[in-house]
């Protein structure tokens, strides 16, 4: 049997074996929503916009207190955020809404399970859209959210209790976009957003914010294998740009954070290098023009920053090997110091629920 093949039944099994499991009600609900999604979706006005909304987030709302909903997989709803934590106890759900000034508006949903009481509690994130660069030192709730995409989720603990690292995305605007790395942690059923957990040059911080020029694909990611965030090093274009961050782009250097001693404990100047024997690396990214995430293969191959193309600060930003590797690999590595420019081979898939690691 062909790898096609076997991938088209094992799909075509999980379908049908899921559509028995799962509650009608909640299959009704889903095909209600995928409808509404789909409208909301296709219209460009943007008071109707809000309308249709308004209807599909109350129709959301409903559908996620069902019995079964926390893993239900939604799998319709395709141009929603959906990640699970490790511990299999949260669940993020996230959206944007697209204006005709192509500003965005976010809304969410946090699912929570009690375990003791065999309850899953389900609260609504309400954005109040507030600059970020207030938002660094302080902890919000459900009802003053700042408002982005998740995408990622890593558990950390702490003194026996646990903390959700969150990797999230903000379009923003026409000149400047956002990644942010923040903390979830729950009071009760209620979550919080921002916890001191993240060593920074000035001090330990609440959440990360970084902004960048539009123009510009910055990569934030967990590493798995190194249990790291792993995420491009930001420069201005120029010197005389250095205030503005809109001008910030990725200058072919890598920053960390590991989490070691009970905080996020920033690593700078890494080279993230892949295995050996992998010949492509997945990436992920956000296409802003299409309003969804494009997931494609990149040759494994290492860019040195500090090769004579480097269109930031001339290499000043050095990078330097990774401890963990061998001394075989380093050996290997100083004879490859050939740079080779980025090529995307063609799009495998697109998925706003997956992202970094398998969900469900």
């Amino acid at each position: 049997m062909s790898k096609l093949l076997s991938i088209v039944i094992s799909t075509l099994f999980f379908s049908v074996t899921w559509s028995q499991e799962a509650p009608s009600d909640l299959i009704q609900a889903e095909s209600l929503l995928s409808e509404k999604l789909n409208k909301l979706r296709k219209t460009r006005d943007d008071e109707k916009i809000k309308e249709i909304n308004k209807s599909f987030k109350e129709q959301l709302a409903s559908a996620l207190e069902l019995e079964g909903a926390f893993d239900h997989p939604f799998q319709n709803l395709t141009s929603i955020g959906k990640i699970y934590s490790d511990d299999k106890l949260v669940r993020v759900i996230t959206w944007n809404t697209q204006f005709e000034n192509k500003l965005h508006n976010f809304h969410g949903f946090i699912m929570k399970k009690d375990e003791r009481r065999d309850k899953v509690h389900v609260v609504e994130l309400n954005r109040v859209q507030q600059h970020y660069g207030m938002l660094r030192g302080q902890t919000v709730t459900h009802e003053n959210w700042y408002g982005c995409l998740y995408y990622d989720i890593v558990d950390v603990k702490k003194r026996n209790k646990t903390y959700y690292t969150l990797l999230g995305y903000d379009p923003n605007n026409q000149r400047s976009s956002i990644k942010l790395i923040d903390v979830l942690y729950f009071t009760g059923k209620f979550p919080n957003f921002g916890y001191p957990l993240f060593e920074t040059e000035n001090g330990y911080q609440k959440r990360v914010v970084f902004e960048h020029s539009n123009q510009a694909t910055m990569s934030l990611r967990y590493d798995e294998r190194r249990d790291k965030i792993i995420f491009d090093h930001l420069s201005p274009e120029s010197p005389s740009m250095k205030e503005f961050r809109e001008y910030y782009v990725p200058d072919m250097s890598y920053d960390a954070y590991e989490f070691k001693d009970n905080k996020w404990r920033l690593k700078e100047d890494i080279i993230a290098i892949n295995k050996e024997e992998q010949e492509t690396v997945e990436m992920r990214t956000y296409d802003a023009e299409n309003d969804t995430v494009l997931i494609y293969s990149k040759e494994n191959e290492w860019q040195n920053p500090e090769g004579k193309n480097v269109p930031i600060d001339g290499g000043s930003h050095k990078a330097v090997l990774p401890e963990d590797l061998s001394e075989e690999e380093k050996e290997k590595k100083k004879r490859k110091e050939k740079r080779s420019k980025r090529k995307k081979k063609g799009f495998n898939g697109v998925s706003f629920t997956k992202l970094g690691k398998e969900n469900n």
